[in-house]
């Protein structure tokens, strides 16, 4: 599955690090400016021929311009994907990370929503007693409220 927001940021990115306007880059591509913007928000991707051009224009490998995962660090596949890529992915199981290492990425109501998927075992395989020393005094009591039944 490919994270067409998360493509669309980084290909926005890579453009304003080489400085070129939208119109620009949609000059090189001979495509127009509202493609290029369409890309940068997601609603659509380049077709495979601009794929390759736009590596070339870049300078990177194509796997990395649509974040293919193992062409990613960890710093980076935080830093280009949607939030909503990465839940996917952890919800799905298809992720080679360590989530409570990097449980931190997060900001509070990821968390908050990362603890409910957790507990309500749409993410699986989560050492709950590991997991425990990541989390706030508010975030574990939460979890505890949620555990013993609460909501």
């Amino acid at each position: 599955m490919l994270d067409l927001e998360g493509i669309g940021k980084y290909i926005k990115i890579l453009r304003i690090e080489s400085s070129f306007s939208q119109d620009e880059l949609a000059s090189k591509l001979l495509v127009s400016r509202q493609a290029i913007s369409s890309w940068e928000i997601g609603k659509a991707i380049p077709t495979i021929d601009n794929i390759v051009v736009l590596s070339k224009i870049f300078n990177i490998p194509i796997d990395k311009l649509l974040l293919l995962e193992d062409s990613l660090s960890i710093e980076e596949y935080f830093n280009y994907h949607s939030k909503n890529y990465i839940y996917s992915v952890l919800i799905n199981g298809n992720y080679k990370f360590d989530l409570i290492d990097n449980f931190y990425r997060f900001d509070k109501e990821s968390r908050y929503s990362l603890i409910r998927l957790i507990v309500d075992k749409r993410i699986k395989n989560i050492d709950l007693n590991r997991l425990d020393k990541y989390l706030t005094n508010e975030e574990k009591a939460m979890l505890k409220k949620r555990i013993g039944g609460g909501k």
